[in-house]
């Protein structure tokens, strides 16, 4: 038992668990899933400081493998899609938020008119998911980034002119087909990239951008309705849409990348670990030999392809990737909810972002009025409270992830089990979440100054960031193979909770008062992320390694 978590009798090897140190490997003598020293010591490591540590995944010896390429190459590419997410999903959602009041009585429609611009939106979101997903694993992930773009560009471009509130509703719809790619796919990403000693700071990075700048957007967008015009909003946004869009196109290129399955040693099963056994065993007994040689003997490699220019790089579409059956893979994402792990993650990756939105959705009901009466620019202003806590919470993990990883692995003899990354990121969630939703309500009843629910706003995200971190990590390294499909089945939950909460949240807060509903949404957060994460952490390993023996997914043949 390491730190709790259960051990599995079932497999020798449980895919997840990876020897990630070997420096621990060579002084203490362990040994783990049949890897002898001497094999361990000949499959690829990083460099430089890092040296003692496996690259998990191993990369092959093709050029053209996103994990041979320099770290420069992979964090321009990170920071474009990055980018297509912030300019696409986090400020196109939030766009709107402040000027809620203003947008209703221009338009001569509702609170609940304007809640439905985004609720519509993210409609389009949750149902186009699961067919970008499948496409995504056809055809690769470059063609749904580049059409996520292009849409963002056009619905924009139609919000521009918008006079009326159908055409207003019809430009945000547009947005939403231009949100699809870069809400669900954009965190494989990482996934493709980055190893896993890699991947923590980047999802770190990721997550703020997920749970922090977004809510940036009101602050900003705030003042521009006060003082210029709600129209104004895009008329400034579609320059950066514009420039996103140049920027996927002529600067990124395909991430999806078909390696050997024997160099996926974080997902390989013990049938895998034979081979990778095989690998090390390979420079053992050839000493003298080029290493490339006695690699491509141990995985029997093909001639190694050519290095791909610039003009094959950015081709909008690489061809087919697999020729798995599309509609089936539409499914996929619901057929992973019959993995229990798999469920909390997507419970803690969606319900936190869920809680923020409707914080947003009661703002201008709230603070819009008496006995506060404040306007379009300071109701933007609360919103620098989140973006604090979110910034605040994901600077933590950005320095404490990857370090965390390899301190912990080390004191577990040189072993990784995803689930040591759950109980700091789960405390430090649940504790902001439950402070900031029980705070928030309480503060408006007790007539208290905005700054307070500013503060407790940003207790909110703070732990929304935090959990979606932990959520993230968990899933990318337990479940790398499943990463896009988790993500689809989480993004799918919330975005059709965004759009239930936008029939009746602002009725519900008006007549049971925000104390209640804030109350009872702390109790769902605090079960979520907290309560329910207990029994996963303590079972992760065991979950982990039925969900490869059962291999529910070919029994369906969804794989």
């Amino acid at each position: 038992m390491a730190f709790g978590i259960l051990e599995d009798n079932k497999l020798a090897h449980v895919p997840g668990t990876s020897l990630l140190d070997d420096g621990v490997l060579n002084s203490e003598g362990v040994n783990i899933s049949n890897i002898s020293e001497e094999s361990a010591a000949h499959l690829k490591h990083a460099t430089g400081k890092n040296s003692h540590i496996i690259l998990i995944p191993q990369p092959s010896d093709d050029p053209n493998d996103p994990l041979n390429w320099s770290l420069l190459r992979r964090d321009c590419l990170f920071a474009i899609h990055s980018l297509g997410y912030v300019i696409n999903v986090g400020v196109c959602g939030p766009i709107l938020s402040a000027g809620t009041l203003v947008i209703a009585n221009e338009l001569n429609v509702t609170i609940t008119d304007v809640a439905f611009l985004t609720g519509y939106q993210l409609l389009v979101i949750g149902a186009a998911g699961p067919f970008v997903s499948a496409l995504s694993r056809v055809f690769g992930k470059r063609p749904q980034f580049i059409a996520a773009s292009l849409f963002g560009l056009i619905g924009t471009i139609i919000c521009c002119t918008a006079n009326t509130y159908n055409v207003l509703l019809a430009g945000r719809i547009v947005q939403g087909l231009g949100n699809v790619a870069y809400e669900s796919i954009v965190i494989s990403v990482i996934g493709d990239l980055y190893c896993l000693h890699e991947r923590g700071l980047r999802l770190a990075v990721f997550n703020f951008c997920f749970g922090g700048v977004n809510l940036f957007t009101s602050v900003i967008a705030g003042p521009i309705t006060t003082r210029l015009g709600w129209r104004w909003l895009f008329y400034i946004d579609v320059i950066f849409v514009a420039i996103q869009a140049i920027l996927m196109i002529f600067f990124s290129t395909e991430t999806t990348y078909v390696r050997d399955a024997k160099f996926d040693i974080d997902v390989a099963g013990e049938e895998l670990y034979d081979d990778i056994e095989k690998i090390g065993a390979a420079h053992v007994e050839n000493p003298d030999k080029p290493e490339s040689e006695q690699t491509e003997k141990a995985l029997d490699a093909t001639t190694i392809p050519q290095k791909k220019n610039y003009l094959q790089t950015i081709k909008p579409y690489h061809g087919r990737v697999s020729n798995e059956n599309i509609l089936r893979l539409v499914v996929r994402p619901f057929a992973v909810l019959s993995n229990p792990s798999v469920i909390w993650i997507v419970l803690a990756m969606s319900i936190p972002l869920a809680w923020i939105v409707n914080i947003n959705y009661a703002m201008a009901q709230l603070y819009g009025v008496e006995p506060y009466n404040m306007d379009a620019e300071h109701l933007g202003y609360l919103a620098a409270g989140p973006f604090i806590g979110g910034f605040l919470a994901s600077l933590f993990f950005f320095f404490v992830n990857d370090p965390m990883t390899l301190w912990i692995s080390r004191k577990n003899r040189g072993v990784f089990e995803p689930e040591f990354k759950l109980p700091l990121g789960v405390a430090i969630g649940s504790a902001c979440l439950t402070i900031g939703c029980f705070g928030y309500g309480n503060a408006y009843r007790d007539k208290l100054s905005a700054i307070v629910a500013a503060v407790m706003f940003g207790f909110v995200c703070a732990g929304s960031t935090s959990m979606a971190i932990t959520a993230s990590n968990y899933m990318i390294d337990a479940y790398r193979d499943l990463s896009v499909e988790i993500v689809i089945a989480a993004m799918s939950l919330k975005n059709f909770l965004f759009y239930g909460f936008s029939y009746f949240f602002n009725n519900w807060v008006a007549s049971a008062g925000p104390d209640v509903v804030f109350d009872v949404l702390g109790g769902i957060a605090l079960f979520t992320s907290l309560i329910l994460s207990i029994p996963f952490y303590i079972y992760g390993k065991r979950i982990r390694s039925w969900w490869h023996r059962a291999q529910l997914l070919k029994r369906l043949k969804l794989a």
